[in-house]
């Protein structure tokens, strides 16, 4: 899978480039995060890290404040990411960002006022998603209807790798030197990005050319089209809906390993590190190796879903009641093995039941459904969390299989684990 994956990044001219882009713009991203994180105060508690958040009351708090108004808007980003041109979207959301980050870092962190300080970092959170959907829409054209599942697991570790990278490095920076000047540098790695998104040569179908008055007016009817196709498409429909079970399960957990995490080693910030993203990387990293054998061995994408889907809810079902760091390292790596391998196989699932003309529309759900994973994940930390912290963990373990196993029989009723290639 690597050497396969290293190979359509060079073979592939419009693949590589796209690539590119996003792995620049979630460098960046991290970079700008990092960088102004810490001059935020929200509730009184510095910062606005959802997975390293203080307590369920201060969650529920963040994740309303940041997911709620971008899931509202996600719709009609979607209907852009269909009618307009990706790539220049792509160098339009970039660049704006660039330019919010250098801004803000010429003018002085702490002489722009909390407002614009405020707009510029949910801008570069919201720029990200923009930039991951128009990616997963823009892929099948870009690389072919093939090797998606090559494209999808390069895309998935590689931007994971760059978005932790230019967090690692942006905190040991913000150590050694101002919170502006990294600010600067994160805003010239997005500018890199939207550079790079403008020599991409297909990004997606030809499509008619209109004024922004008629776009605006066609923008209601294009979402309701939208939504009527993932509707009667049940591929999409299963796996978006799959999609949100499985990023409700993994948002809960981790917020819910963090809080435990927090207070097995109470001020030792690098053995919490260890215990709650070391296991994680690990399982992503074997997802990633295991995918294109994985797939040969089961010659069809929807029953790898529900066997990666599977394995993580096992996962933290078994071990999320077991409040001790052995148990805490595991139950990372299999949420992250299941999440990787499932969410490289949903994304596939998507790009082959959809035409070029609503992959947008779709992926913008991928969005409404990542926000409205956190605010209920959110929501049941606010209502059910007490002192027996892992048994709400290992209860919502079981709950994703029961429910897990109704989004099986909707596969089986719409014909989608037969035997042949989905």
């Amino acid at each position: 899978m690597l050497k396969r994956g290293l190979q359509l990044l060079v073979q592939k001219r419009d693949f590589g480039l796209l690539m590119l882009v996003q792995f620049a713009a979630q460098a960046g991203d991290a970079i700008i995060q990092t960088s102004l994180a810490k001059f935020i105060v929200f509730g009184g508690n510095k910062g606005l890290d959802v997975e390293a958040a203080p307590s369920p009351d201060v969650l529920l708090s963040m994740v309303l404040f940041l997911f709620v108004p971008y899931t509202i808007i996600s719709p009609f980003l979607g209907v852009v990411i269909d009618r307009w041109d990706r790539r220049r979207l792509l160098f339009g959301i970039n660049a704006l960002r660039a330019a919010g980050a250098i801004l803000v870092g010429f003018i002085g962190i702490e002489r722009v006022g909390n407002l614009t300080l405020l707009i510029v970092f949910l801008l570069t959170l919201a720029a990200t998603r923009i930039v991951l959907a128009t990616k997963a829409a823009a892929l099948p054209t870009a690389l072919g209807d093939k090797d998606l599942v090559e494209g999808n697991a390069v895309s998935q570790l590689g931007g994971a790798l760059f978005q932790l990278g230019g967090g690692g490095v942006a905190l040991v920076a913000t150590l050694l030197l101002p919170a502006e000047p990294v600010a600067v540098t994160g805003g010239i790695v997005c500018a890199v990005a939207a550079a790079i998104a403008l020599r991409i040569r297909h990004a997606g179908e030809t499509r008619e050319s209109s004024t922004l008055g008629r776009e605006i007016a066609r923008v209601l009817s294009s979402i309701w089209a939208g939504l009527r196709e993932v509707a009667r498409t049940p591929k999409a429909g299963a796996a978006i809906t799959t999609y949100f079970w499985l990023r409700f399960l993994w948002s809960l957990s981790i917020v819910g390993i963090g809080f435990i995490a927090k207070e097995l080693v109470a001020g030792n910030d690098n053995v919490r590190l260890v215990l709650t993203a070391g296991g994680g990387a690990a399982g992503a990293v074997l997802g990633f190796l295991l995918a294109d054998k994985l797939r040969a061995r089961v010659p069809n994408t929807a029953r790898i879903v529900l066997l990666s889907s599977a394995l993580a809810g096992l996962g933290t079902a078994a071990l999320g009641a077991l409040e001790i760091k052995a148990a805490i390292v595991m139950l990372t790596f299999f949420l992250g093995l299941g999440f990787f391998l499932g969410k490289i196989s949903l994304d596939t699932l998507v790009q082959e039941a959809l035409g070029d003309d609503f992959r947008g529309r779709a992926f913008s759900l991928y969005d409404i459904a990542y926000n409205v994973a956190w605010v209920m994940a959110a929501v049941i930390m606010k209502i059910w969390w007490t002192d027996l912290h892992g048994v709400l963990i290992a209860t919502m373990g079981v709950v994703f299989l029961i429910g897990l196993a109704a989004l099986a029989m909707w596969y089986r009723a719409a014909g989608l684990l037969a035997l042949q290639r989905s």
